[in-house]
């Protein structure tokens, strides 16, 4: 198997070489606007969809536009599936080459047929450059390669000859997936992009007896009219935003904005306008099936019984034996994934993965839940998926986030991850459902999102004293809550003083802790008081001494915002809502005088993010209180902006110095 690296770089000098003198640039098209039938994006806060806020309209054209955008998909009789692409895009400014370069078209040659209709440029004079035959070759890509099981993925690469600002690279394509090599028809497509669209067409082909539910988020009901009425379906209209149809429908959607890449920026499926569809019965029929797989790849064999035996040996607890299998075969498996899109849908048996030692994640789940059931624990699989991506209406391998094994526990499902380990409600999994089938159908048990401020705190209090020698020591208090504690994270002495010494460090840079007494521990909660110590003697600054708090909060550790840019357009999309508070007093020796002091600082925002610092002097002490507040998830633009600028001077020097003479 070629490493595809090296047939990259092979595939570009050979281009060179041969076309030097006579080409202008290559460019190739982008693989995520190539993408095989399952359209999917790499993670429901919302039932609709939030269009960004926009800022004054540009007076340049765009880099890029997407002239002419067509896909169908088609389900035939004997269950094949034909999807095509044709794609027109103009590029305007050379700034775009380098995003556009490397196209590639990824296929599963053991399963499916690409055939290319066209691959060419169109150039300003109207002239064409075709692709010639050198420029095409066949690669296997990174994510697959070296994986004997998954070596029939390749990807076709493109390098589109007469590059030029103001021309069009126009490539059109089918892929046909044989019969059974797909299990269900159903793709979940992006509207709009990052440059705008002025014609996006997509259009469903099913047999009479098979219906296709549709789903349309983010679309206005006037768009979805004007959608079908391009489509030449007359005055139909649409009272729902989910339908369903049966034989050939298309729909067109016209002049769709492009999307500024801000980073932070809600997920597409949150932002964007989103088509998807998906020709299964119910919601309920899929996941049986999909579940069923999983059941059936499951296994009874030797090397499992004696992976079993050897790492649940010292375990009775049915909660100990999955904790021990899990820790240790994911200590040992590898772990493969690479895009839904590539994947067929079949998988290989339990016996087979784990005799390889590699696999995808619905396949470790396979081999996970036949260590389970081997150890005489009562595991059943399940599906986890994030709230803001699933669709009830039009479910699909791209929605689900995690194939876990759960048992009953006292406060509910206990779920398991081959690879995560325990999953809980925490910063990452928070805003996920899991969902398992029984007899009454499909059942479901949320993991809920950090919406609540007052759900998620982070408090830190105490007071330390700054002795002769310039050197401090004191006691502080670490209490955080909902988000900012991961139960799973903070099982072992060393990950509690870890988590500790982090979070105190972005109070004090330069703090030691020397000891610390946990108060508290449990679902949703860590508490705890340390002896905390200056780690060297303050810096001085022409005789006197330098206390300076850190430059970003503890909430930063868990709740990362985009501080750096001065600029956006989208929301700032939050792992939740959070309050923290930070109250430090700090005393120095009688006979200090005070040369700078930390500045007091507040925001505007108003109720959805706020920010203040405040500053109030004692006999020998100061008290410096932080409150920094957001109550909402996607925090709007103009709300970030004003947090920010508050943050940032929170940030700057004159705002956490202390400078103390002798």
């Amino acid at each position: 198997m070629h490493n595809a690296k090296s047939n990259r770089n092979d595939v570009r000098d050979g281009a060179r070489t041969l076309h030097r003198g006579t080409r202008r640039r290559h460019i190739l098209l982008v693989a995520t606007l190539l993408a095989l039938p399952c359209i999917t994006c790499s993670d429901q806060v919302q039932a609709q969809s939030v269009r960004p806020v926009r800022g004054p309209a540009a007076t340049a054209p765009p880099d890029a536009v997407f002239e002419l955008w067509e896909q169908s998909w088609t389900l035939n009789d004997d269950n094949s599936i034909v999807y095509h692409n044709k794609q027109h895009l103009r590029l305007n400014s050379d700034r775009t080459y380098r995003e556009f370069a490397d196209p590639r078209i990824t296929v599963d040659v053991d399963n499916q047929e690409l055939e290319v209709l066209m691959a060419r440029t169109r150039l300003p004079d109207g002239s064409y450059v075709d692709l010639p035959d050198y420029a095409h070759v066949v690669i296997s890509p990174d994510a697959s390669a070296g994986w004997p099981a998954y070596a029939s993925i390749r990807q076709h690469v493109f390098v589109m000859s007469g590059i030029e600002p103001g021309c069009v690279l126009e490539l059109e394509y089918k892929i046909t997936s044989k019969s059974g090599a797909r299990w269900y028809l159903g793709a979940d497509v992006r509207l709009d992009q990052h440059y705008p669209v002025r014609e996006h067409q997509i259009q469903v082909q099913t047999p009479d007896k098979i219906a296709a539910q549709v789903v349309f988020r983010g679309l206005s009901r006037q768009q979805m009219e004007r959608a079908i009425k391009g489509a030449g379906h007359g005055g139909a209209k649409l009272n729902e935003q989910t339908i369903a149809t049966t034989g050939m429908r298309a729909w067109i959607f016209s002049d769709l904005p492009d999307v500024p890449d801000d980073p932070n920026s809600p997920p597409w499926r949150v932002a964007s306008p989103r088509f998807a569809f998906c020709a299964m019965k119910s919601t309920d029929e899929w996941v049986e099936i999909r579940l069923l797989q999983i059941n059936k790849s499951a296994c009874e064999l030797d090397l499992i019984s004696k992976l079993t035996k050897e790492w649940t040996q010292n375990c009775t607890d049915p909660s100990d034996k999955l904790r021990a299998l899990q820790e240790n075969l994911a200590a040992s498996f590898n772990f493969v994934n690479f895009p839904i899109e590539w994947r067929t849908g079949k998988m290989r048996s339990a016996a087979h993965v784990i005799k390889a030692n590699y696999g995808l994640p619905d396949e470790a789940a396979a081999v996970f839940l036949s260590l389970a059931l081997t150890a005489n624990v009562h595991a059943w699989p399940a599906l986890l998926v994030a709230d803001h991506v699933w669709l009830d209406e039009a479910p699909q391998d791209s929605m689900v986030a995690a194939y876990p094994i759960f048992i009953e526990g006292p406060d509910g499902p206990e779920i398991w991850d081959a690879q995560h380990g325990r999953i809980v409600r925490d910063s990452h999994w928070a805003g996920h459902t899991l969902m398992w089938l029984t007899k009454e159908g499909v059942r479901r048990y949320h993991l809920p999102a950090w919406t609540d401020a007052d759900e998620s705190r982070c408090r830190v209090q105490g007071k330390v004293t700054i002795d002769e020698d310039g050197t401090y020591a004191g006691e502080l208090s670490l209490r955080t809550t909902g988000l900012f504690v991961s139960p799973e994270k903070l099982r072992t002495g060393d990950a509690q003083k870890s988590r500790v010494k982090a979070l105190l460090k972005r109070v004090l840079p330069d703090v030691e802790v020397e000891n610390y007494s946990v108060e508290a521990l449990g679902a949703g909660v860590f508490e705890v008081a340390a002896q905390v110590k200056s780690s060297a003697e303050l810096k001085k600054w022409n005789g006197s001494y330098c206390l300076q708090l850190a430059e970003d909060g503890p909430f930063m550790a868990a709740v990362p915002l985009p501080l750096p840019y001065s600029t956006r357009t989208n929301p700032v999309w939050l792992r939740g809502a959070f309050d923290e508070q930070i109250e430090l007093t700090i005393e120095w020796p009688e006979g200090w005088t005070v040369e700078a002091q930390p500045h007091e600082v507040a925001s505007a925002a108003g109720e959805r993010a706020s920010m203040k610092q405040e500053v109030k002097f004692g006999d020998n002490n100061l008290t410096v209180t932080r409150h920094t507040r957001v109550t909402e998830r996607q925090l709007l633009a103009e709300d970030f902006l004003t947090l920010r600028e508050a943050l940032n001077e929170l940030r700057s020097e004159h705002a956490r110095t202390l400078l103390l003479k002798p």
